[in-house]
């Protein structure tokens, strides 16, 4: 286990990894538990994950992306899918139930809860898969950086969503929303692409669109 800010620190998309490293079933589904713990409106893990360890699911993977992606596929250990649940609030009531039966949420919160999620979710489809973008998201960075403290690389990597649901066979009630590649790296420049520094992305109390040019002008004079 590492440090949780050199973790963070170090983490970069890797560029390349080593085709003859596998990972074990235990390892994977580490990382799995691992990212669950990311955080999802009203509990409800919106995520599914599929791993992908199959050379011959990977190839046909690989197709739905594009250069220099498609080899990054097919030489990770593994490929993570990520599906977003669109029907997970069908389920808030069971799960909300463990919540009351430990004690971490009272009988009232849940009822309220359970409610609410009914009326958003089955009123606005549309709100049900930015929800579920949204976990997948959080879900998928928790991913990668479990990955990095268990000592593997990874890679988020582009794809065509109709293509990857083709070779999935996944239904409508659960798209691909995310593709992370782990693995071994092997990259030649493990450095991290440099950041934008805060002065650009932070604002207080009200946002304030960064200028580069009147930046450049102002340091100028």
């Amino acid at each position: 286990m590492s440090d949780f800010l050199d973790v963070l620190s170090q983490r970069h998309a890797a560029d390349q990894f080593d085709p003859t490293a596998s990972m074990t079933r235990s390892e994977i589904e580490v990382l799995a538990q691992e990212a669950s713990q990311a955080p999802s409106t009203f509990n409800l893990q919106h995520w599914r994950f599929v791993a992908i360890t199959d050379p011959q699911i990977r190839a046909q993977l690989s197709t739905t992306t594009i250069q220099p992606n498609r080899q990054r596929v097919v030489d990770a250990s593994v490929i993570f899918v990520i599906l977003g649940d669109l029907d997970a609030h069908r389920s808030v009531s069971e799960i909300l139930e463990q919540s009351v039966t430990t004690g971490t949420l009272t009988r009232e919160t849940a009822d309220l809860w359970i409610s609410t999620a009914n009326q958003l979710y089955e009123a606005n489809p549309h709100f049900a898969r930015e929800e579920a973008v949204r976990s997948a998201s959080l879900a998928a960075m928790v991913l990668m950086l479990a990955a990095s403290n268990h000592g593997f690389a990874s890679c988020p990597i582009g794809f065509a969503p109709n293509r990857l649901q083709e070779v999935l066979r996944t239904s409508d009630r659960y798209p691909p929303l995310m593709m992370i590649a782990v693995g071994r790296d092997t990259s030649v420049n493990r450095k991290r692409r440099p950041r934008l520094p805060v002065s650009q992305i932070l604002s207080f109390d009200e946002f304030t669109e960064f200028n580069a040019d009147k930046m450049r002008n102002a340091e100028g004079r």
